[in-house]
């Protein structure tokens, strides 16, 4: 460090000897000895507190991360990540909605179509008079399915039939 050989130690001892003189040099030695040792620890209580300073960081940097840990809330993220992905979902949602209704406009449209054009046909078979009528009956019966809860109510009973109480 200070590039300090063995003949300037001896150079040092001797100036040295000679300055404070040989009864006053234990002492001497005694106090450099202490001051040499109060430096030392001086620098190993201040590596100590750099040391505790970087642990105590390290454990926020932990409790950091644990308060995040309990904070997560794993519908959020997923919305999020979607929402990032897809956009708005409500854009979404009115688009789908927007479609089904038109298709279904589209269907009633045609359905409603449908009957007039068939009668507006003439019959050239009796078979597609026929299929007519067994159609507009499948649809008056399923008209009169679900009706049937409040059809049955208000039928009358049958002469003769006695109705059962439940």
């Amino acid at each position: 460090m200070f590039d300090i050989g063995w003949s300037e130690i001896i150079v040092v001892v001797i100036i040295t000897i000679l300055v404070v003189g040989p009864k006053e040099l234990p002492g001497l030695l005694r106090t450099v000895g202490k001051t040499v040792g109060n430096v030392r620890r001086m620098a190993g209580d201040f590596q100590n507190q750099f040391n505790q300073a970087l642990r105590e960081a390290e454990l926020d940097g932990v409790a950091e991360t644990l308060n995040d840990v309990r904070n997560l809330n794993p519908r959020n993220a997923v919305k999020n990540a979607v929402s990032k992905q897809l956009g708005d979902l409500s854009e979404i949602t009115d688009d789908v909605s927007k479609s089904m209704k038109d298709s279904t406009d589209e269907i009633n449209s045609s359905l409603k179509d449908k009957p007039a054009a068939i009668s507006s046909k003439p019959a050239d078979e009796p078979s597609q008079a026929v299929e007519v009528e067994q159609a507009f009956a499948e649809e008056n019966q399923d008209a009169e399915i679900l009706d049937g809860d409040a059809a049955d109510e208000s039928a009358q009973p049958e002469d003769g039939v006695t109705k059962k109480a439940d």
